[in-house]
């Protein structure tokens, strides 16, 4: 089922939908290409197919999608053009669950402009595995030019939402929101709930904890700026439990990019910087 809303584009600029992205609660992400070469509405205008498929049998392979992705065009000095698609599962209908190994995922879809031959399934396997931070921050010289040739090799990235101070743990940690691309930077809410082990009283509520998540799409490093770039910078606990919204950035009226996660606002300090895209309205 897709419980999620569609991703629509218009990649050519004329003011109507021509590329549609859709996730579902399988861990599957499909492409549909809408042709607007043809001049009335027939099924043949629309093609389509599975680029992605991030689920798996076990238990803990069962990652769902409850989000849609989110979209941005992306251009590698010297490298070919792709369109990033960033997404984090999470079983949103059990946020307490502690059984599913939940990831955010960063794909790489390579037919930019126009419906490829055919579509191509990209799965974990062909993805990096950026948990660690071995590209930038973490490990040594020789583990960084490893995982920089194997980031290089992939179709993406995907980061393990396990335990960081204790890798290949899993506390339940999900992405319970849509993720958000900002001047290169994928900022994803995700929530932890709390430990059952611990819970002095039943008789409470259990609030669990949300974290807000600033990751570099180009190499999955930590975005904002820090002396270390450690794997922990990369998120950002924050101050009300619960399962945090959908982040958002707004423009004050004295011109500071503001991000908020709720009502948690404060100024969106990006390393790469946010910048005002001014627009106006031509009529005919």
């Amino acid at each position: 089922s897709v419980p999620a809303r569609i991703k629509p584009l218009d990649m050519s600029g004329d003011g109507n939908i021509d590329r549609l992205y859709m996730a579902d609660m399988g861990g599957q992400i499909f492409r549909f290409d809408i042709d607007e070469s043809l001049p009335n509405f027939t099924p043949s205008k629309i093609t389509g197919g599975r680029i992605a498929d991030l689920a798996g049998t076990a238990k803990e392979d069962a990652r769902r999608f409850f989000y849609p992705p989110d979209v941005a065009l992306m251009a590698e000095r010297g490298k070919a053009a792709y369109l990033a698609i960033s997404i984090a599962s999470g079983y949103r209908a059990h946020p307490v669950d502690e059984t599913i190994h939940d990831r955010i995922y960063l794909l790489k879809d390579k037919n930019v402009y126009g419906a490829p031959a055919s579509y191509k399934t990209i799965t974990e396997a062909d993805l990096y595995d950026a948990t660690l931070n071995l590209v930038a921050g973490d490990g040594t010289s020789a583990e960084n030019d490893v995982a920089k040739a194997g980031l290089d090799s992939s179709e993406g990235w995907l980061i393990n939402l396990d335990d960081e101070n204790n890798p290949g743990t899993w506390i339940g940690e999900k992405g319970l929101s849509e993720t958000l691309i900002l001047d290169g930077v994928v900022i994803v809410t995700t929530f932890t709930p709390t430990n059952s082990s611990t819970v002095s009283s039943s008789c409470k509520p259990q609030s669990g904890s949300g974290k807000v998540y600033f990751i570099d799409v180009l190499d999955a490093s930590a975005a904002y700026p820090s002396d270390l770039d450690k794997r922990p910078d990369r998120a950002r606990q924050l101050a009300k439990g619960g399962i945090p919204p959908s982040p958002n950035v707004i423009i004050t009226k004295g011109g500071e990019p503001t991000l908020c996660i709720g009502t948690e606002c404060q100024a969106a300090d990006f390393s790469r910087g946010v910048r005002k895209t001014f627009w106006y309205e031509v009529e005919k």
